[in-house]
């Protein structure tokens, strides 16, 4: 038996990677037209507080475990991306839809889930991150 929390005031936490050009707490953050940013966790977030972020590519995490989970998000309130692209890391495949050169508006989320192993049967290869929303 596992317990995450211990009722409503213990909030559990998990890390996500976050990349702005706003100042945030006296730091002003690096995103930058033309960025590649590779995911460290399973959720990006970018948040664009001046003008269109006119290409972006975020490359899905590596090596990550069977059943994994991955998500892309514009942030509520953030600027349109131009041209966001989604690509799987190395040795790895996307099935489905692509993210690829899309225009994405604010509060948009792209969510992929991970086969390690896959199932020919089923027609799922391995190590293919497949987009479900």
């Amino acid at each position: 038996m596992s317990q995450l929390g211990y009722g409503k005031g213990d909030v559990v936490g998990q890390p996500f990677d976050f990349y702005t050009d706003a100042a945030l707490g006296g730091i002003t953050g690096g995103l930058t037209t033309g960025q590649t940013l590779t995911m460290n966790n399973n959720k990006l977030i970018v948040y664009k507080a001046t003008g269109a972020l006119a290409a972006l590519t975020v490359n899905l995490p590596l090596n990550p475990p069977d059943g994994a989970t991955a998500e892309v998000s514009n942030a509520v309130g953030s600027q349109t991306i131009t041209a966001l692209t989604v690509a799987a890391n190395t040795g790895d495949s996307v099935v489905g839809t692509a993210v690829s050169a899309t225009s994405t508006a604010a509060a948009v989320t792209y969510r992929f889930q991970y086969t390690l192993n896959g199932d020919v049967t089923k027609g799922a290869g391995p190590r293919s991150w497949v987009r479900v929303a």
